[in-house]
């Protein structure tokens, strides 16, 4: 049997009308489905940890044990920074925080990681060790979040998983304020400062 030329237009047009139909399914379906949480939080988790991560590779072996005096901001003032933290307890107090406040999620620290040892870590490199086992036992709760558990009080004082992560973000920050400061005081400029610096100073695309 011949096809004819409004036979094949025909069929035509039905492929593109059932083509058309299963991309309006498609799109109804994924707008249909709960928001991926993750999606929204790894942009600032990766940021936290690469920030953090070259802020303590920028650091001196020799200078971990940094801390701020009263003589650095204001000889003879009645400040007391005899319990500031050095470089190191900052570093080791950002370690553990993960697996202080992830721990009630089920997620299991490797064998090998003793958390208990990080608060008397001093060595750079242990020190270093320490925080990328922590981000990836980090990196390892956040893979097991979805759209059913991300906002689901099991945690610490009632915490969600996702409640938690921000917890740790927000302290993350604080720790890595401070820890700027540490590195200026030594004369240092920031990782995140000195990428800065340099897309800055590439030239910019005419428009």
């Amino acid at each position: 049997m011949k096809t004819t030329p409004i036979r094949f237009s025909l069929a035509l047009l039905a492929l593109a009308v059932c083509s058309w139909a299963a991309d309006v399914r498609a799109q109804a379906s994924a707008a249909a489905a709960p928001a991926d949480p993750l999606q929204s939080l790894n942009q600032a988790v990766t940021r936290f940890e690469n920030n953090l991560l070259a802020l303590a590779e920028a650091m001196p072996a020799d200078k971990f044990n940094f801390a701020p005096t009263k003589e650095t901001f204001a000889p003879g003032s009645p400040a007391e920074f005899a319990t500031v933290r050095t470089f190191s307890q900052q570093l080791t107090h950002v370690s553990g925080e993960p697996f202080r406040l992830l721990a009630p999620f089920g997620v299991k620290p490797d064998p090998d990681v003793d958390v208990k040892s990080f608060e008397s870590l001093t060595a750079k490199d242990d020190i270093v060790k320490a925080l990328k086992a922590s981000f990836e036992y980090q990196n390892k709760v956040i893979a097991g979040i979805t759209p059913e558990n991300a906002f689901t009080p099991e945690g610490p004082r009632n915490m969600s998983r996702v409640a938690a992560l921000v917890a740790i973000l927000s302290d993350d920050g604080d720790h890595y304020g401070q820890m700027v400061e540490y590195l200026r005081m030594n004369g240092i400029i920031p990782p995140a400062t000195v990428n800065q610096m340099h897309r800055m100073a590439q030239p910019q695309p005419q428009k």
